[in-house]
């Protein structure tokens, strides 16, 4: 009657990580860098000839590493590795998002707006990826049960 969308078990889990890891290392890296800067906790940021290298450069190399090793290597999905991959493509998500608004600004403003902005379009892009297909299927069908129940009178 009406064709699915569903994403298939293993592609929602593997949403279901990315967008986990990724929000648990937003609130981790946020955490850590309120309690360094509240002196709560020891400066481990690292500098190198003055130049402090935040995390989003982490991200960055953490996101580069995994795409290029799931483009070259391929993995089963679902597979023990690829749930891996997915935890570390989650984590440099987060590490890169977090500082979202120091790198689209070119300023060294770490407490601007546009982060949280963009962690929270980006948190509500997955959850869209894992759950739309299924909301697209249920409009399709309400659509569908309508035409039927108006046409038949």
């Amino acid at each position: 009657m009406s064709e699915t969308f569903y994403l298939n078990p293993s592609a929602k889990k593997t949403v279901a990580i990315i967008t986990s890891s990724f929000l648990g290392t937003f609130f981790i890296s946020r955490l850590f860098v309120y309690l360094v800067l509240g002196h709560l906790a020891p400066n481990f940021f690292l500098t190198i000839r003055g130049v402090h290298i935040h995390h989003f450069t982490y991200g960055f190399i953490i996101l580069a590493i995994t795409g290029i090793y799931l483009l070259i290597k391929h993995p089963a999905p679902g597979s023990h590795l690829f749930k891996w991959l997915a935890w570390f493509y989650g984590i440099g998500l987060g590490l890169s998002t977090d500082e979202f608004g120091m790198w689209i600004r070119l300023e060294d403003e770490y407490w601007v707006r546009q982060s949280y902005d963009a962690i929270i379009i980006l948190t509500l892009i997955l959850i869209n990826i894992a759950f739309l297909p299924q909301l697209l299927s249920w409009i399709k069908e309400m659509i569908a049960n309508a035409k039927e129940y108006f046409y038949r009178k």
